[in-house]
Parts: C-alpha cells; sequence; structure tokens
C-alpha cells in the first residue's frame, strides 16, 4: 500500500530511482452525458485524468484528437489544451479528476520541484486499464469522498486516487488490437498514402474486415466516409502545393493521386467552391500574419495568410476554417512568451511580407524587419474599420476592403432590428470572470459593435474611456441594477471550478439580470478579437440567438 500522498519512484519512469513523488488532488468531476454532449476546449494548470466510464468519448488534446471507450482513461499534462465530446448513441459517462505532481529529488530533500509531464505513465498519456480494476466503482467511491464535506472521508480519498494511479501506471498496455484500433490503423494509413490508388477493398483487407463492416465502422468512428476522407486529404494536400510551390495543375494533380488533371479540377471546385487557377491566384502572394487578428483583416480583403497563429483552442475558427488552407502555423499561445518561435518559424518560410501590430518589441521589430518587409497596423487605433482601409490600400485590395465593408454594414442593420426586439431600451453589460476575479469588461470590439454599431445602452460607463477591465464584486455587481449581463468565463480548469460554485450562491441567483434570466453566455473567440471578421462574427452571434 502507497503512502497518503506520495510514494517513490520505482522505476515508473525516467527519474533517479530514489526520487519521491507527491500527488495532490485538486478536484473530481462526474459527467453523465447524453449523445451530442461537448465540453469545448479548456486550458488546464494541472494535470488531468479523463477517465470513461461507460460509452465512448472523443478527447481533443492540442491539435490531435482521440477516442476512449469505456474502461478506458487519458493522462493530459498541464499547460495544454483538452475538449471531450460524447461519440455514438448512448451518450458517455465521464470522469475528470484534476491533480498536481511534485517531485522531491534524492539531492534536495528540502524542496518540492512541479511535474509537468506525463512520464509518470511511461510516456504512454493514453492508459491501459486491467480488467482486475473496477474503474466506475473506483471513480464513484473517490467522488463520493471527495465531496462527502468531511476532512477523514476527502484524505481516504486522496488514498483510494493514489491506489488508481498507481495501478494505471503500472498496467502495461493491451497487445490485442480491436476494431477500433484497426480502423485508426487504416486512417494512419490513408494519411501516409492518400496519393496512392487506395480501394475501400484495400483498405477493408489491412484491418481484416468485411468492406460493407469497415464502411460502416469508419463512418461511425470519424463522422466521414472513407472516400470522402481521402477526398479532402488530397484537396488539403493539393492547396499547400498551390500555396508553397510553382507546380503546374497537372503536376499537382498527379502528386495528390489524380491521373486526370479534368477530373482533379472538378473535384477540387466541388469542395472549395472555386476553381483551382481561381484559388492559385488568391495565393500568389505570401503574406504573414503575425497576431491572432491580422487573419481577420486579410480574409476580409480576400486573402488567406501563408503564415498565421493557429491552434484549436486559441483560434478555434479559424484552426477549423481554415487551417488546412495556412501552410505555415505558428504559435497562438500566449503570445507575448511564444514570440521567438514564430520568428524561427518565418526565418524558415521566409514570407515576402509580414502584417504586425506595432506593440511589438523593439528586439521582435529588428528580426522581423529581417526577415521581410513590415507592415505595423496601429494597436493604440482601435477603429477597425481605418484599420482595414489602410492595409487595404497597402496591399492594394481597395476594392476588396469596400466590397467588405458594404456587406457588413448590411448585416449591422439586420442585427440591429433582432437586438432591438430583443433587448429593447434595456441596459446591458459584460462582465468577466478569470480565476476568481469578475469585471466590468470592455473590449474594442464590444465597445465599436456591441455598443457603438448595434446602438445596445450601456448600463455602465467607465472613466477609463471606450476600452475598460474593472475589478468589480457580486455585491457591487447586484447593487447596479443592470437589465442584462452578457457573461464571458474563461475557458480553463481553476476559473470553471470557481464559476460553477458562483452559479450556487444566493448572492448571484438574486442578480436581477440572472433572475430574469437577461444572461448571456458569451465566449473569447470572437468576442475579444478586435478584426472584420471576428466582429462580424459577433453580429452572427447575436442574430443567432435572437432570431
Amino acid at each position: 500500500m502507497i503512502s497518503p500522498n506520495t510514494y517513490t519512484n520505482q522505476g515508473l519512469d525516467s527519474r533517479h530511482p530514489l526520487d519521491i513523488l507527491t500527488v495532490k488532488l485538486r478536484d473530481i468531476e462526474k459527467i453523465r452525458s447524453t449523445s451530442g454532449w461537448i465540453l469545448p476546449q479548456q486550458h488546464t494548470s494541472s494535470h488531468v485524468m479523463i477517465i470513461v466510464t461507460g460509452g465512448e468519448a472523443i478527447l481533443t488534446l492540442d491539435e490531435g484528437t482521440v477516442n476512449i471507450r469505456a474502461q478506458g482513461a487519458y493522462a493530459c499534462a498541464p499547460e495544454s489544451t483538452f475538449g471531450v465530446a460524447s461519440f455514438g448513441e448512448e451518450g458517455a459517462e465521464v470522469t475528470l479528476v484534476r491533480f498536481d505532481i511534485y517531485e522531491e529529488t534524492h539531492n534536495n530533500t528540502g524542496l518540492l520541484k512541479v511535474v509537468k509531464d506525463n512520464s509518470l505513465f511511461r510516456s504512454a498519456k493514453e492508459l491501459a486499464v486491467s480488467s482486475t480494476i473496477q474503474l466506475a466503482v473506483t471513480c464513484e467511491e473517490i467522488y463520493n469522498l471527495w465531496h462527502s464535506g468531511k476532512a477523514l472521508a476527502r484524505f481516504h480519498g486522496q488514498l483510494e486516487f493514489l491506489q488508481l494511479l498507481e495501478d494505471l501506471a503500472q498496467t502495461p498496455r493491451p497487445q490485442k488490437a480491436d476494431s477500433q484500433m484497426l480502423i485508426q490503423r487504416t486512417k494512419e494509413y490513408i494519411d501516409e498514402h492518400f496519393n496512392e490508388n487506395l480501394t475501400v477493398e484495400h483498405l477493408a483487407g489491412i484491418a481484416g474486415l468485411s468492406p460493407k463492416y469497415y464502411v460502416d465502422l469508419f463512418k461511425r468512428r470519424y463522422g466521414t466516409s472513407t472516400t470522402d476522407y481521402l477526398s479532402s486529404l488530397r484537396i488539403n494536400r493539393a492547396k499547400q502545393l498551390m500555396a508553397g510551390t510553382d507546380m503546374r495543375l497537372r503536376d499537382i494533380a498527379h502528386q495528390i493521386g489524380y491521373q486526370d488533371e479534368f477530373y482533379f479540377s472538378r473535384k477540387f471546385k466541388k469542395i472549395v467552391g472555386v476553381s483551382p487557377s481561381v484559388y492559385m491566384n488568391s495565393r500568389r502572394r505570401k503574406i504573414a500574419g503575425y497576431h491572432i487578428a491580422v487573419t481577420g483583416h486579410l480574409l476580409a480583403l480576400n486573402m488567406i495568410p501563408y503564415a498565421a497563429p493557429l491552434h484549436p483552442k486559441w483560434t478555434a475558427f479559424y484552426d477549423q476554417m481554415y487551417g488546412k488552407d495556412i501552410p505555415v502555423h505558428l504559435s497562438a499561445y500566449r503570445l507575448d512568451m511564444e514570440w521567438q518561435s514564430k520568428i524561427q518559424a518565418l526565418q524558415e518560410h521566409r514570407p515576402e511580407l509580414i502584417i504586425s501590430y506595432d506593440h511589438v518589441s523593439q528586439e521582435e521589430k529588428s528580426q522581423l524587419e529581417d526577415i521581410a518587409p513590415v507592415y505595423y497596423i496601429s494597436a493604440s487605433d482601435h477603429n477597425w474599420r481605418s484599420q482595414l482601409l489602410a492595409l487595404a490600400a497597402y496591399v492594394g485590395a481597395e476594392q476588396d476592403a469596400r466590397s467588405w465593408l458594404d456587406h457588413y454594414n448590411q448585416k449591422v442593420e439586420q442585427a440591429k432590428i433582432l437586438v432591438q426586439q430583443e433587448l429593447g431600451n434595456r441596459t446591458a453589460l459584460v462582465i468577466r470572470l478569470l480565476k476568481q476575479q469578475f469585471t466590468r469588461y470592455c473590449s474594442p470590439s464590444m465597445a465599436e459593435v456591441f455598443y457603438g454599431d448595434l446602438e445596445i445602452r450601456p448600463a455602465y460607463n467607465s472613466k477609463q474611456g471606450a476600452v475598460y477591465n474593472e475589478p468589480i464584486t457580486l455585491e457591487q455587481l447586484s447593487e447596479m441594477q443592470t437589465d442584462c449581463i452578457f457573461l464571458m468565463v474563461c475557458q480553463e480548469s481553476e476559473t470553471l471550478s470557481v464559476w460553477e460554485d458562483v452559479q450556487k450562491l444566493s448572492l448571484w441567483q438574486n442578480i436581477q439580470a440572472v433572475q430574469n434570466n437577461r444572461l448571456y453566455i458569451i465566449t473569447a473567440d470572437p468576442w475579444l478579437e478586435n478584426s472584420p471578421i471576428a466582429n462580424e462574427r459577433i453580429l452572427d452571434d447575436l442574430m443567432h440567438r435572437y432570431r
């Protein structure tokens, strides 16, 4: 039996054999979901164990996906992002366990160091569960002990979790492949051999399944048919070649697996919406967007950037809609800390023009300008329209900018009607929850679109000006008597835990807007990004709510 919260390494990973690991359980959450349930992708500062005790779920970890079936577990390391969705008609039962790992080394027993990797589990994030482990029963027991409200019971829950951790860490991974593993292997095979003549019969043979059963299983697992998935891979590769090379259309078709150039053109237009030649003309210039919002400017000018910050959480919309069209993905995580990795990527791929905001450091500017000419957007000018028009003049796309603005202004008039029908003359306030702090909040987009274009009546005017971020307590919020509250909850583990607790407070429940069901949840994407595309998406969001 291991001790209450520590145990020696005993060869579980590559650390020194005498190192001592200390584990602290933070929280445990149980989710019983229906078909189609989704837990949005969120950032975690702690270790997270995602355990599926019933049904089947799809885990999105940073930029990859993993299928977890009942009696399966996955270890997610700190400073990564994860999201979970139920898979199949029966839904899923999922337990989320958040915990910290500390290390006391043999040569410095007075210092505990945070462990932020998954090497406790022999570097295997996907964990095998022995048939001797009653996973559902164990999770239920730990959950009940932890949430009992009794100190001794929580201590007992910590013990049970430590025992589970040790069992998971020591269980060897199964060698026998089931049908789901075989389907995943064929998908990996398609990924590597998409330019070859692949048939359903050949892929089914690799999996050892009948063609009909293989086709049904593939579509059930990935939500698309085998042939559509293959076509998507080929077309996405063609886009990359069009953007990054000077190859002829015929050569591109041959390289991605199409022998008939004209069949490829028809297929491309059907999937993408424009012909290959039109698409190539739009990609002639290799323009890099150095910040997230730059992508929203370039897309409004009908320009898909050659390089841009992309991540499935921080830039979910751009990643999903244009991730395959943008050849070079720059870091989108904590931009102030990641600029050197972005510089390195740009040095390697050498765009012909870089678009950046001017608030970057002098060292960054110097290194950017050594790579290519740089156009700087004024960060102090919150007027995105003037930003767009100035950029359009620089790149010779004034007509595209004017057309886009005409389209946007028409949508504003449509949105105004719907929003006024719902809100009327009621006052509105945007608040933000980050960690344990609420703030009265107004981003440039909120100032220009929410209160500006849509003429929504503000419940508060700050001395800081149109853009502000001021701490506020629940007592102060209650005293404001605001008609409508638009709330942004930061999608990271600590904030989400605080938000869950806040909703149970009588002080929160008695706030006027909450009592009158005029609390609206909004998301950082697109509400924090001040760009043409993001601001149009804010209009779309509000129109969808009130249509």
